[in-house]
């Protein structure tokens, strides 16, 4: 996903819908070793919500340990990635949304 690498399996909770600024809403499972490529967010923010395993998110260039419990959110303009760096599926909720300009 987003140019990572292994195998990344997707339950897709919330899809694109007219009108909302939810773009998707999914549960994301990365298999040890797996990772989500760095990317950045041009137009659109999301949050990744650690549900279990571990690993590491890379935000904007410095990492940070990535457990259960821990609550990444990517801003309009700002990059990220994650990698499994544990021995079990890195399972995680993930949130795209549409970023609405203010006039």
């Amino acid at each position: 996903m987003r140019g990572g690498q292994g195998i990344l399996f997707q339950q897709i909770l919330v899809e694109d819908r007219p009108g909302s600024s939810i773009r998707a809403v999914v549960v994301n499972r990365l298999l040890p070793g797996c990772t989500v490529g760095l990317h950045t967010h041009h137009g659109e923010e999301d949050f990744y919500y650690c549900l279990s395993g571990e690993g590491v998110v890379v935000d904007n260039g410095t990492e940070h340990p990535f457990t259960p419990g821990t609550l990444q959110i990517t801003r309009d303009g700002e990059s990220q990635a994650v990698r499994n760096t544990g021995a079990q599926d890195l399972v995680l909720l993930a949130a795209l949304v549409t970023v609405q300009k203010c006039a």
